[in-house]
C-alpha cells in the first residue's frame, strides 16, 4: 500500500511529460499556416526545458518517497523487536518470581512431613529433586511438552498426597492420552492446583478438592474446585499473591485472546476454570 504515492507520481509524471510532446506536436501539425514561420523561428525554451524537468522532479520525488517509507519501515521493524524483547523480558522474570515461591513453599511442606511422617520423606524427596531437575532444565524455555508439565504437576499432587489430612477427599480427573506435539508455557498450570490444596485443606472438618485436566484437540481445559474454608479467608473471592498474579500475568502476555479464566466463589466452593488454545 505504501507504494502507491510512488506509482502515483511516475504516472504523473509521464502523463504531463506525454501530454505536452503530444500537444507540442499536435499544435504543429495543425498550424500548416504557420509552419514557414516556425521554421525560421525556434521553438520557445520554456517547451524545451519542461518536460525533462518534470520528469527529473518526479524521478526525484519517488526517491525522496521510497526512502522516506523504507526508514518508516526499518524503524517500525525495529519497534516491534524492542517490543518482543522487553515481553520475553518481562515474562522470564514472572517465570523467575514462581519458581523459588514454589519451591518454598514445597519445601515447608516436606518439613512437616519430615516431623509427622520420617518414614515417608525419602519418598518425597526422590519427587521434589524430580521437580527441581524439571525447573531447572525445562522451565527456562518459552514451551515444554503438555505431557512434561502434567508429570510435574503428578509429582506435586502426589508430595501433597503424602500429608492429607483423614478427613479429606482428593478426586482428580486426567486426559487418557496426551499428543506428543502439544506444548505449554512450563508451569502455568500449577499454581491454581496450589492454591486449591493452600486454602482447601482442613483438619477442623471434611474437606475435598478436586482437579481435572481434559484434552480437546488443541484445547486443554483445567478445573479446580475446593471447599472454602472459615478459618481461610483469604480465597473468598479472587486469591491473591506471587503465584496467582503472576500467572493471571504470564496468561496475559503468552495467550492473549487464547484463553479463557474464570474464577467463582459462591461462598461454599470455590472453583477455577482455565481454558488454553494450545494451537502454536
Amino acid at each position: 500500500y505504501w507504494l502507491s504515492p510512488l506509482v502515483f507520481l511516475l504516472y504523473l509524471g509521464y502523463s504531463v511529460t506525454v501530454d505536452l510532446t503530444v500537444g507540442e506536436r499536435t499544435r504543429v501539425q495543425n498550424s500548416r499556416a504557420t509552419q514557414t514561420e516556425q521554421r525560421h523561428h525556434s521553438k520557445p525554451w520554456t517547451w524545451i526545458l519542461l518536460p525533462p524537468t518534470l520528469l527529473g522532479l518526479t524521478l526525484f520525488g519517488a526517491a525522496a518517497t521510497f526512502r522516506g517509507f523504507s526508514a518508516f519501515d526499518k524503524k517500525k521493524k525495529a519497534e516491534e523487536e524492542a517490543n518482543r524483547r522487553r515481553l520475553e523480558a518481562e515474562i522470564a522474570l514472572l517465570k523467575s518470581q514462581i519458581n523459588p515461591h514454589f519451591l518454598v513453599n514445597t519445601l515447608n511442606n516436606l518439613y512437616g512431613l519430615a516431623l509427622t511422617e520420617p518414614d515417608k520423606t525419602p519418598d518425597a524427596l526422590l519427587k521434589l529433586s524430580e521437580m527441581v531437575s524439571y525447573i531447572l532444565h525445562e522451565c527456562a524455555q518459552p514451551k515444554v511438552p503438555v505431557s512434561h508439565d502434567l508429570a510435574f504437576i503428578t509429582n506435586y499432587i502426589a508430595l501433597q498426597q503424602l500429608r492429607l489430612p483423614p478427613n479429606a477427599e482428593l478426586t482428580l480427573h486426567w486426559p487418557e492420552e496426551i499428543p506428543e506435539h502439544l506444548e505449554i508455557e512450563p508451569m502455568i498450570l500449577i499454581p491454581f492446583i496450589e492454591n486449591a490444596f493452600k486454602h482447601g485443606l482442613t483438619t477442623r472438618q471434611a474437606c475435598e478438592i478436586s482437579i481435572s485436566i481434559t484434552i480437546s484437540g488443541q484445547e486443554l481445559t483445567l478445573q479446580v474446585n475446593n471447599l472454602v474454608l472459615p478459618e481461610k479467608p483469604a480465597q473468598q473471592g479472587n486469591p491473591s499473591g506471587i503465584g496467582i498474579n503472576n500467572t493471571r500475568q504470564r496468561l496475559a502476555h503468552a495467550y492473549a485472546g487464547k484463553h479463557e479464566l474464570s474464577m467463582d466463589n459462591d461462598g461454599a466452593h470455590h472453583r477455577i476454570t482455565l481454558t488454553l488454545n494450545l494451537a502454536p
